[in-house]
């Protein structure tokens, strides 16, 4: 059987692009598939963006401000129930950590319903909700759910 140039080249484009979307998303699936579940204090920032549908926006008071800094490893630390960021470092340390570039750690945005969106904001605002994010060995890390303090 012979396959045409035009099937061959047309496979190879649908390959390159497969392989170029898993490297795009590789850090937040290894997280989600091999890391460890920590919980983090969570409070809103902002509210529903009328661009990119309904969502929480997020900041996590126990972890540094993203900077510009050459310190992109952010150690965490038990705090009571919950964990939170130590002194960014700029070796990297032992695990657990994040890998928090000038963007910050990639946890900022949790998709859900408008409806939900409001409520979950709510309470947040009331300090009744942790995010529970997960990293894997390699301090890639991605928001998994919010649940109950």
């Amino acid at each position: 059987m012979r396959f045409s140039s035009r099937a061959v080249q047309v496979a190879a484009a649908v390959l390159l692009q497969g392989a170029l979307a898993a490297w795009a998303v590789q850090p937040q699936l290894s997280a989600r598939l091999t890391g460890t579940e920590y919980r983090l204090a969570v409070e809103p920032v902002d509210p529903i963006s009328p661009f990119r549908g309904a969502y929480v926006q997020l900041d996590y008071p126990g972890l540094p401000e993203p900077s510009l800094s050459k310190e992109p490893y952010v150690p965490l630390v038990r705090d009571g129930s919950l964990w939170k960021g130590a002194t960014p470092v700029r070796d990297r340390p032992r695990p657990p950590y994040l890998i928090c570039e000038q963007y910050g750690c990639g946890l900022h945005s949790f998709f859900t319903s408008e409806e939900r969106a409001r409520a979950i904001e709510r309470d947040i605002t009331s300090h009744r909700l942790a995010a529970v994010i997960r990293v894997d060995d390699r301090g890639n890390a991605t928001l998994i759910r919010l649940e109950p303090r």
